[in-house]
């Protein structure tokens, strides 16, 4: 008999996969003129960066371009008030309109909605045994940890050491959060992220 939880976690992909195709159509224009706008700024308009996701496989992440070329180099962490960032990229990055191509990823079974965010080396902050369940769920475009730290940046840009702070109490925290998430983990819980993540998106951020 098929575990009902491996039902779930396959309805839940095939709805990703759908939800993605009609966010993709709905949204192509606004794709376009973001792209049209990065490309006659001299920038590509996907900034892709590589993580691990599903059962360990590395993937590359679709993002729109908020920083030059190469500012990845200088630092994975950012604040709001970032130099490297571009005008319009500080625009997209207060909206999470930077995030949307990640429906890109939903679509080919890189990611889902909802799940832990992708690390972008693997073990960063997991032991083995972690590492194993963490891998089972595919990483998400919101989630948990996600929720909690909505505002990292601005936290980040308030502390003194923003680099020790990031690795001494946010990654034990997200990893906290994130088992928690895969321990819980239901449709309903879901569910429940998505309309907490939408109403900070749009609601909270504009009240």
């Amino acid at each position: 008999m098929v575990n009902s939880k491996r039902i779930k976690i396959l309805f839940k992909h095939c709805m990703d996969k759908l939800f993605s195709l009609i966010g993709l159509i709905i949204l192509s224009p606004l794709f376009i003129i973001i792209g049209i706008i990065l490309k006659f700024q001299g920038e590509d308009v996907f900034f892709l960066q590589k993580r691990t996701g599903h059962l360990g496989k590395e993937f590359k992440v679709f993002k729109f371009t908020t920083m030059p070329k190469g500012s990845e180099k200088l630092g994975l962490i950012t604040t709001p008030n970032d130099p490297r960032t571009t005008r319009l990229g500080k625009f997209l990055r207060k909206t999470s309109l930077n995030e949307v191509p990640q429906l890109i990823n939903i679509l080919k079974g890189d990611m889902s909605f909802v799940g832990p965010r992708p690390l972008v080396q693997i073990g960063t902050y997991l032991n083995d045994d972690e590492i194993v369940k963490y891998y089972r769920m595919r990483p998400g475009v919101t989630g948990l940890a996600s929720l909690f730290y909505y505002e990292e940046d601005e936290l980040l840009g308030n502390v003194e050491n923003s680099y020790e702070y990031y690795e001494k109490v946010i990654i034990p925290k997200k990893q906290q959060l994130e088992k928690e998430y895969y321990e819980n983990w239901s449709l309903f819980l879901d569910l429940k992220i998505i309309f907490i993540t939408i109403k900070k998106v749009i609601y909270d951020r504009y009240k």
